[in-house]
């Protein structure tokens, strides 16, 4: 004989089971298997491994996994996903540490004048007149581009690099120009405003005028800024501000800069090439710096230097006797003969004459002449 199956469902477990022994099938009311919750933290695991808290990520999933083993919850998967994803997260975070750099996340501090007071990483786009600074890679004049474009902004009686002193926009040209127009604008304008910025430069030894430009990305976005800077020339450094203007000087002091600035001014053009590389080039400097020295020679006879009359009117005399050869070498005939021309002039450069005027006004000694000066500007790189 056989029975009918039972009419009534199979009953839930008479008792629960004992600590440590994991949960089986859950019941409801009606005898219904009902299935196992979700466990909340393994949720939370994953979560927060996605959005980048891979420490609470890698915590929540092994708690998970912990009350998972005893509870019979879903979400095992959830859990182990979290813990993967956090150790990834982690384990990268570790190996970029070793060698990325977190420079820019130290900002520096200005007082209200907007000087700076304490060092800090910004980038070239926040450079301001008269902020002293290091650059964050290393200049060249061949340099086709800037790596880096972060500088450390440094106070300027602290070791320093350079020193952005002007900045000035291309207006006139809509479409981008090119490295070679810009370094042809760029060149005679960023030196004519350092000698603005500093009338004296010859006080602190040999230096170099740069200027970053906007490279055709950033000209695309609207930059049309060129930032003019000046430093030592090499790898040198200064811990002063080369900033020298009327508010520095007194009325003697500034008539006698304001009269050779003509030579500072074209002296700081001297081609690099010199008559070898490109003669036309150089002739064409040298005609400039007869024009120069005619005008400083001028300036000299009128400016007002009773403390300094007697070597003054020497000062003139030597530059009269020069002035010749500066005109004889804008009209050499090959390398040969400007270089002998350029030897006269230089035997004519007041030198001696500089020094007992600077002397007696109460300024530096100069490590250059006015005509020896040579101020080089280069473009690092468009930025």
């Amino acid at each position: 004989m056989s029975f009918p199956p039972p009419s009534h469902p199979p009953q839930p477990p008479a008792s629960a089971p004992g600590p440590g022994q994991p949960w089986g099938p859950q019941w409801n009311p009606a005898g219904q298997p009902v299935q196992p919750t979700l466990n909340g933290f393994a949720v939370t695991a994953l979560v927060t491994s996605l959005v980048c808290l891979a420490p609470l990520g890698l915590i929540f999933g092994i708690v998970a996994l912990v009350q998972i083993s005893r509870t019979g919850q879903r979400g095992k998967g959830l859990a182990i996903a979290g813990i993967s994803v956090s150790g990834a997260v982690l384990l990268l975070a570790a190996l970029v540490a070793g060698t990325a750099d977190f420079k820019v996340w130290t900002l520096p501090g200005r007082d209200g004048n907007g000087d700076v007071t304490s060092s800090g990483w910004t980038t070239i786009y926040s450079l301001r007149t008269g902020d002293c600074f290091n650059p964050g890679t290393e200049i060249k004049r061949d340099q086709s581009t800037l790596n880096d474009a972060s500088v450390e902004l440094v106070p300027c009686d602290t070791s320093h690099r350079g020193e952005a002193y002007a900045s000035f926009k291309l207006s006139e040209q809509r479409d981008f120009p090119g490295p070679d127009t810009i370094t042809a604008i760029a060149t005679p304008r960023c030196g004519k405003l350092f000698l603005d910025y500093s009338l004296d430069p010859g006080t602190f030894g040999p230096l170099q005028t740069y200027f970053y430009y906007p490279s055709e990305r950033h000209w695309a976005t609207g930059d049309r800024t060129v930032r003019c800077w000046v430093g030592p020339k090499g790898d040198a450094e200064i811990d002063t501000t080369v900033r020298r203007d009327e508010s520095n000087l007194d009325s003697g002091q500034l008539a006698f800069l304001s009269a050779v600035k003509p030579l500072n001014a074209t002296g700081m053009l001297r081609p690099a090439q010199g008559p070898q590389g490109d003669l036309d080039e150089a002739k064409a400097w040298a005609g400039q710096m007869a024009e120069a020295q005619a005008e400083s020679i001028r300036l000299l006879k009128d400016a007002d230097l009773p403390e300094a009359q007697r070597p003054t009117e020497q000062l003139v005399a030597e530059f009269e006797a020069g002035l010749p050869f500066w005109r004889q070498a804008a009209k050499a005939s090959d390398a040969d003969t400007y270089l002998g021309h350029l030897r006269s002039v230089d035997q004519h450069n007041g030198h001696t004459h500089v020094r007992r005027i600077r002397e007696l006004l109460d300024l530096p000694l100069p490590s250059t002449t006015p005509t020896q000066a040579r101020h080089e500007t280069s473009a690092p790189g468009p930025v």
